[in-house]
């Protein structure tokens, strides 16, 4: 799980940086990020229902989403907010395979 000082939680939060962000595109999730220098490292999640309609599926996508994240805040850039959109073809790869797009993901970033 992510620190309380690394997520998002508040709708807010969600919609600047879904109107303000730059979208990431992998075949496993899109990463929606918007940069403001001098901020924290923070990270949000969706899964919805398309994914699978069992909340225990949706779940286990978001604890390894937030497993990777938390793995590679320090490869992330300071003041980086992002929004990870999951896919359904997250559900048929393990961690390592999600943690080697996320880094890709990441370098472009930076």
């Amino acid at each position: 799980m992510l620190k309380k000082i690394n997520r998002i939680k508040k709708r807010k939060e969600f919609e600047a940086i879904r109107i303000e962000g730059k979208i990431y595109q992998s075949p496993l999730f899109g990463l929606v990020v918007k940069k403001d220098e001098g901020k924290d490292k923070k990270f949000g999640m969706i899964v919805s229902k398309k994914i699978s309609k069992r909340a225990v599926d949706r779940n286990k996508i978001r604890r390894r989403l937030a497993e990777v994240i938390r793995k590679n805040l320090s490869n992330i850039p300071e003041g980086v907010s992002g929004i990870v959109l999951a896919k359904r073809k997250l559900m048929e790869v393990g961690i390592e395979d999600i943690e080697k797009e996320f880094l890709r993901i990441v370098r472009q970033i930076s």
